[in-house]
C-alpha cells in the first residue's frame, strides 16, 4: 500500500496515485485551550488521527492538517492562536484550489473544531461558485444528528462540546496528552440571564464567559473505552462515505 500521508510522497507517487484515484483528506481544527486536562492540539490532533485512520481502511490520501481555526472565543485563555474568518476562508480555499489544479477532484475536510464550520461552509461554496467542484466538510466528532450518532449514546454528561466527557475519551484512545487528575467538571459562569436565553438569542460571548475551567460539560466521566467505540463508529461511517464517494 501506497503511503498514505501526501507530504511524505515524492511528487512522481503522487502522479501515480492520481492516475487511479481522485480523493484527498484534509484534516483542519484548532490551537486553542481544551481546559485544564487536554493539551491544545486536540482539535487538530484529533481530526488527523481520524484522517489517517479513514485512509487506511480506503486507501486514500491525506493532505497536510491545517493546524489554525477560528478561535478568538478562546482568546482569553493563554496559548490559543486564532485567525480571523476572512483569513480563515482564503486559506481553506487557496488550499483546495492547489489541490483541484493537480487533480484531486473530490476534497473531503475533516473538521475537529466547531468553530471552523461557518469558513469552510464560505470556502466550499466559494470554490463550487468559480469552479463547479463539490467539496465536502465532515466533523470528525460524533454528532446526535450525524456521523458516529450511535455512538453518542455512550455518554453520560448533562451537556459538554468542549474538552468534555465526549472530547476526553476520544483524546484517551487517540492517545493524546490528557492530564486526568485535572480534569473537573465545568464551572460555570453564566448568569441567570444568560441562562435563561441561551440557546435563543446569539451573541458574541467568550468562552471565560461561560466557564471558568474552560471546558463544558463532565470530563471527569470520560474513559478510554468510550473512546473507543466513537472513534470505531466515526472511522466506520466516514470511511463508508468515502467508499461511496468513488462510486460517483
Amino acid at each position: 500500500m501506497m503511503e498514505p500521508l501526501l507530504y511524505k510522497l515524492t511528487w512522481p507517487e503522487v502522479e501515480e496515485y492520481l492516475r487511479r484515484q481522485d480523493i484527498i483528506l484534509l484534516p483542519t481544527g484548532s490551537t486553542e485551550q481544551h481546559g485544564r486536562h487536554i493539551a491544545i492540539d486536540n482539535d487538530t490532533f484529533t481530526a488527523f488521527e481520524i484522517a489517517k485512520r479513514v485512509a487506511e481502511k480506503t486507501g486514500v490520501l491525506v493532505a497536510p492538517p491545517i493546524p489554525y481555526g477560528n478561535s478568538i472565543h478562546h482568546m482569553r485563555f493563554p496559548g490559543t492562536i486564532t485567525l480571523t474568518f476572512n483569513t480563515l476562508v482564503k486559506v481553506y480555499k487557496e488550499v483546495c484550489m492547489s489541490l483541484l489544479k493537480h487533480g484531486f477532484k473530490k476534497i473531503v475536510i475533516l473538521n475537529g473544531h466547531g468553530g471552523n464550520i461557518n469558513a469552510i461552509d464560505q470556502a466550499i461554496r466559494e470554490i463550487r461558485e468559480e469552479t463547479g467542484a463539490m467539496v465536502y466538510n465532515v466533523m470528525v466528532f460524533p454528532m446526535e444528528k450525524g456521523f458516529g450518532s450511535e455512538s453518542f449514546k455512550v455518554l453520560e454528561q448533562e451537556g459538554g462540546g468542549h474538552a468534555c466527557e465526549m472530547e476526553t475519551s476520544i483524546a484517551l484512545y487517540l492517545g493524546q496528552r490528557v492530564l486526568m487528575e485535572k480534569a473537573e467538571k465545568m464551572k460555570k459562569k453564566l448568569t441567570e440571564f444568560d441562562e435563561k436565553y441561551m440557546g435563543k438569542v446569539s451573541t458574541a460571548i467568550n468562552f471565560d464567559e461561560i466557564t471558568e475551567n474552560g471546558n463544558l460539560g463532565d470530563p471527569t466521566l470520560a474513559t478510554k473505552e468510550k473512546g473507543r467505540i466513537m472513534v470505531e463508529a466515526m472511522v466506520e461511517e466516514i470511511s463508508q462515505f468515502i467508499e461511496d464517494l468513488k462510486k460517483i
